[in-house]
């Protein structure tokens, strides 16, 4: 088992991502601490993980509080001795064009996906520099390096959010803390909606041509909390099915050899390859 003995705070952990990671952990031999503001759901994931035979606790935590930031760490020590892990996962969607943002919905958005963010990992951070190492994965996302209609409270908070595992990176790395992020494509979890255009706008995108799944970016997620991830830091890890690299797309009966021959007669005998 890949963490076996470890010890993993994930938050947001009642939702689709953070239920994934959580269960992929636990499968893995973590202890869990599975932490949501809806306790009943993060008590769902923790109880199906107990049944399953590994070993989880469900708590209560609102990440847009300051002082339940640092509870959900302490709970975590206080039940299983240590944190080796911390998952910033916990999250709020806002679809809302530019202009009909409003102040408190901007504000919202940037105290859970961004401000809670940053004071968990500084919690788990803290007590992982004083037992002599640890794994913090930053939860980003695809809206964060591009725009997105109607993404720009989310997009920033995500941008930044990314920008988090970098810096913690450059200063925490040196302590045996490796500190990364994800950024996952399009994964219908329930934080959002598509409508018919929207999808079809990514899947036009998406070289893989298909929307992800929880369980793809729990795959990542355990790699990047794992032993493997001794020398990797500061890096933002895309699970988007290739919609970050993707270029031009199009019908590929079009890609012929005509073009390509009479453009490469053009060119000077020294510039051929």
């Amino acid at each position: 088992m890949r963490l076996q003995d470890k010890v993993a705070l994930v938050t947001g952990a009642g939702g689709g991502l953070g239920g994934a990671i959580a269960r992929r952990f636990a499968a893995e031999g973590a202890s869990v601490l599975c932490a949501d503001r809806d306790l009943e759901r993060a008590e769902a994931i923790a109880r199906e993980i107990t049944e399953s035979g590994g070993l989880a606790a469900a708590h209560r935590a609102d990440v847009a509080l300051a002082a339940e930031c640092e509870d959900q760490v302490a709970e975590t020590v206080r039940r299983f001795g240590r944190i080796d892990i911390a998952v910033n996962n916990a999250g709020v969607s806002l679809h809302r064009l530019a202009l009909d943002t409003s102040l408190a919905e901007w504000q919202r958005v940037l105290d859970i996906n961004l401000t809670g963010s940053f004071l968990t990992a500084q919690a788990a951070a803290r007590r992982m520099v004083a037992q002599g190492g640890g794994r913090i994965v930053q939860i980003g996302s695809i809206s964060g390096q591009r725009a997105n209609m109607g993404g720009i409270a989310y997009g920033a908070s995500k941008a930044a959010a990314m920008h988090l595992c970098k810096a913690l990176a450059v200063e925490l790395s040196g302590q045996g803390v490796m500190v990364n992020a994800i950024a996952p494509g399009p994964i219908e979890t329930g934080l959002s909606h598509h409508g018919p255009t929207r999808r079809q706008g990514y899947l036009d995108r998406i070289p893989t041509g298909a929307y992800g799944t929880p369980e793809a970016v729990a795959d990542a997620a355990l790699y990047l909390a794992g032993d493997e991830c001794r020398w990797v830091t500061g890096h933002v890890l895309n699970v988007d099915g290739g919609y970050g690299a993707a270029g031009l797309s199009y019908d590929a009966s079009e890609v012929g050899t005509g073009g390509r021959a009479i453009a490469f007669q053009n060119l000077p005998r020294s510039d051929r390859r």
